[in-house]
């Protein structure tokens, strides 16, 4: 016994010895490197959930991207008309998502979650069967009023159940794991449409899944509001006047109006100007995702100390020239330079704009704030593919593209006059 009992402590104590169980707490987890290792097992689940749904969401924009140019000989359509495959995702929100908004705080998160993902599912794969281009668009526009009820609970959610640091660092990690798919996803839905244009749209159905599991695995996290919606709406009105919040309203939509207007175009240009496949196009995607994993993974290190607004300004700027290098750069992989500066300025873009739609919103108001939030982006996604699309006919993509560039760069001193002078700045999680 006592040789044994020897044995067991010298298994313990004796720094070669190895155990599965110590080996495994040595090696940080990401959640650990983004300030989450202490999280509750019931929150961990849920957050894991709504990190899914964050990835499967980008199915909806960035996978279908590279493929597009895969539809227009199938459907005999225009390179102007595939802006229409993106406005009829996007359209949707600019009338539903204050909806969404005061049904998400009144009367919770979780269904509308839970059935969201499954009716986005459904027919985002439903697009794989359409016999016309007008079938396809209809399916889209189904796919999209489900989209615009879940893709702001994902911040939402992260807000409820983080607070302070913990939440800029959750913001960030939905960054990093959206840029984790952006990697992947766009390659994978450019090599399926090199088959055939209807294998991208299949890989939809893979959310069904995810809808079902939030029915059973995430809690409600909505605020107790017990003064009605005449004076729940009359709240919001109050809080849209917050400067900090006008400022993550204005980011929101350039944000987006940027990434729409070129990202929705730039493997057309890439695909015409370098001859190069689809499935290239999609590959270089993972520049500006390898750069906004980069950026997103410090988010709370590069925010601590700083002003949030400051950098957003910065990092527009960054943006804008970016944007405006992609038609002066020669090569194919040299592209992807520019590219990841893009991605390295939207990695500090998206979880601080989002922190400080969170952090200035209270609980029994958040999910009408970011729903408008995501209202204002819907319309600048449905305005920039559309308004792209009607350049297309009097102008190239390369002075596109300028045009782009240097509206992100005249847009920062535009919010810049947002803040007000002479004022401390203010960092508290709710506004009265």
């Amino acid at each position: 016994m006592a040789g044994v009992g020897n044995g067991q402590r010298r298994a313990v104590l004796t720094p070669g010895a190895y155990s599965p169980k110590l080996a495994w707490m040595k090696v940080p987890s990401i959640a650990t490197m983004f300030g989450l290792g202490a999280l509750a097992p019931e929150k961990r689940r849920a957050l894991s959930l709504v990190y899914a749904t964050s990835v499967a969401l980008v199915m909806g924009v960035n996978f279908i991207q590279p493929a597009l140019p895969a539809i227009i000989e199938p459907f005999g359509i225009s390179d102007a008309a595939l802006g229409l495959v993106m406005t009829m995702l996007t359209l949707p929100a600019i009338f539903l998502a204050p909806v969404f908004g005061v049904v998400a705080d009144l009367c919770g998160r979780r269904l509308l979650l839970a059935w969201g993902l499954i009716v986005y599912g459904i027919f985002g794969a439903a697009m794989a069967f359409a016999p016309t281009f007008a079938w396809l668009l209809f399916f889209r526009f189904i796919q999209g009023i489900a989209y615009s009820a879940v893709i702001p609970l994902t911040i939402v959610l992260i807000g409820d159940f983080l607070e302070g640091d913990k939440e800029i660092g959750g913001q960030g990690l939905k960054v990093f794991l959206d840029r984790v798919g952006y990697m992947f996803l766009p390659p994978l839905g450019g090599f399926l449409a090199t088959i055939a244009w209807f294998w991208p749209f299949t890989f939809y159905f893979l959310t069904v899944p995810i809808g079902v599991a939030a029915f059973f695995w995430l809690p409600e996290t909505k605020g107790s509001n017990h003064e009605g919606t005449k004076a729940y709406l009359g709240n919001i009105l109050r809080l849209l006047r917050h400067p900090r919040l006008l400022i993550a309203f204005s980011a929101g939509f350039l944000r987006f109006f940027l990434d729409y207007g070129f990202l929705t175009y730039f493997p057309l240009f890439i695909v015409r100007t370098h001859g190069v496949s689809t499935a290239t196009a999609g590959l270089l995607y993972t520049f500006f995702a390898a750069g906004a994993m980069i950026t997103s993974s410090q988010a709370g290190r590069i925010a601590a100390g700083r002003d949030k607004t400051h950098l957003l300004f910065g990092a527009f700027l960054v943006s804008g020239l970016a944007v405006v290098a992609v038609p002066l750069i020669p090569g194919v992989w040299l592209v992807g330079s520019a590219l990841f500066f893009y991605g390295l300025a939207n990695g500090i873009i998206s979880p601080m704009q989002k922190s400080l739609l969170t952090q200035n919103a209270p609980v029994e108001m958040r999910g009408g704030v970011v729903s408008l939030d995501r209202l204002i982006q819907q319309a600048s996604k449905t305005f920039a593919t559309s308004i792209v699309g009607l350049l297309l006919v009097a102008a190239d993509l390369a002075t596109i593209f300028w045009i782009l560039g240097i509206l992100s760069l005249a847009s920062v001193g535009l919010m810049a006059a947002l803040l007000p002078r002479g004022k401390p700045v203010s960092v508290s999680r709710a506004v009265s």
